[in-house]
């Protein structure tokens, strides 16, 4: 009797190293996903959530997908933020993402999967700043609020891909992690590391800033105008429920998917529920990337991708593809038992 592909374990260590070394792949997938979203080309269910406490942050996200090219792959995210465990000296959030044999449908590997969580946030990120840039790379004065593991993997992200600045300040409601955040970067030779700085509040972060990375954990909106910033900024709402729906009005909107991000509760829907950005303007970013919309030049847009599981699962199937037959992956062999059938 046939017996079912072994599953490989990849741990986080593994994970990290192959990460390292495929950062242009990796930057490639993502945008081939989006696009791949805009030609209704994947197969990509809503984000089941999770949570034990209705009232509390703390929540567990499924999101299953299955991406066709550049690889077919199809598997599940299961993802947690757990906002408390910063004060246990512990990530806030923890994954693990299956991939299953597109032929079969049993299951081919378990990954760590915070690390490649954490990129594809951070590319995401890069390619909706390139894509609303008109792939400029580069911003006088970029303001960070939130300065945690995504915002650390987004700069990080920024400076592989040749992005510079003049001027960058991190703002967090922890001024010990934002004094953190700025010395983890003091010492970067690369262009553009020069001049972080901590903010002591979000509006000086804010004001003048010309590029805006929003990576905090808040649950309710809590920035009630974009009015302290440059013009023509660029807003990379990672976040999702940092800015008011008067915050909104105003500025154009783009996302990774539409009715993924008009979900629960994230500002997005909030401005759309309430009136102030009508549901027919917001466009995916995957329309930019191939031309068919661009964004005003002098008018400030927010990118607010809501996380689609396809770049998940599209990335774990490249660190398969790259780790399996490394030393350090864990293979078991007859991980479902169809050879004792």
């Amino acid at each position: 009797m046939t017996t079912a592909t072994p599953l490989a374990v990849i741990p986080g260590a593994l994970v990290e190293d192959v990460l390292r070394d495929a950062h242009a792949e990796a930057l490639r997938i993502v945008e081939e996903v989006y696009v791949q979203s805009v030609g209704n080309r994947l197969v990509n269910p809503e984000s089941l959530f999770l949570r034990p406490d209705a009232e509390a942050r703390e929540r567990v996200i499924a999101l299953p997908a299955y991406v066709p090219e550049p690889t077919p792959a199809m598997g599940i995210k299961w993802i947690s933020s757990f906002p408390g465990n910063l004060s246990l000296g512990l990530p806030r959030a923890s994954a693990a993402i299956v991939l299953n044999d597109v032929a079969t449908g049993f299951p081919v590997a378990l990954l760590e999967g915070a690390r490649i969580s954490g990129l594809r946030t951070a590319l995401s990120a890069l390619v909706g700043a390139n894509a609303l840039t008109a792939g400029a790379r580069r911003a006088a004065k970029v303001a960070i609020l939130g300065s945690g593991y995504i915002a650390a993997n987004t700069v990080s992200a920024f400076l592989a891909d040749g992005w510079t600045w003049d001027q960058a300040v991190v703002f967090d409601l922890a001024t010990e992690r934002a004094e953190a955040f700025a010395g983890r970067f003091a010492g970067r030779a690369e262009p553009g590391a020069a001049g972080l700085a901590v903010a002591h509040s979000a509006e000086e972060a804010l004001t003048d800033a010309d590029l805006v990375l929003l990576t905090t954990t808040a649950i309710t909106p809590h920035i009630d105008s974009l009015a302290p910033l440059a013009p023509h900024a660029t807003v990379l709402h990672m976040s999702l429920r940092d800015l008011t729906a008067d915050a909104l009005a105003g500025a154009e909107h783009f996302v990774d998917d539409v009715s993924h991000a008009l979900r629960e509760r994230t500002s997005l829907a909030l401005a759309v529920e309430a009136g102030t950005v009508q549901r027919a303007a917001i466009r995916a970013v995957g329309e930019v990337l191939i031309g068919d919309c661009r964004r005003t030049p002098d008018r400030r847009a927010v990118y607010a991708p809501f996380g689609l599981g396809s770049l998940d699962i599209a990335l774990a199937s490249l660190v398969l593809d790259r780790a399996r037959d490394l030393p350090e992956a864990l293979i078991v062999e007859d991980f479902s038992g169809t050879a004792a059938q």
